[in-house]
């Protein structure tokens, strides 16, 4: 099976670009994008070179995991800047991160 590839795409419920970061069945896992430093008293991840093509302002993205179904994002993926890698490695799974603790104990 192939490895599920990091994207972004335009949540519809408030038309901005979100970051994909994987799928359960009819769901997608993703973070939500802003220009903001802080969203609900915490940091955001800052990403200095926006990776969405035509846009050149620095991008958040903020830390909380939110799972919401696929029907709300558009159908295809935002185009980004050429050869740019948005695998982001700090922004790693819930679900990793509880595997291993679970396998810690």
């Amino acid at each position: 099976m192939e490895k599920f590839k990091r994207h972004f795409r335009i949540y519809l419920r408030n038309n901005h670009p979100a970051y994909i970061v994987d799928e359960e069945g009819n769901m997608f896992v993703f973070h939500r994008v802003t220009h903001s430093k802080t969203s609900g008293g915490k940091k955001n991840w800052e990403k200095r070179t926006n990776p969405i093509k035509g846009n050149d302002t620095p991008m958040n993205i903020v830390k909380k995991e939110e799972r919401d179904q696929k029907k709300r994002f558009s159908l295809f993926e935002i185009e980004l800047k050429n050869r740019v890698d948005v695998s982001y490695p700090e922004i790693k799974l819930m679900s990793e991160i509880l595997n291993k603790k679970k396998n810690k104990d």
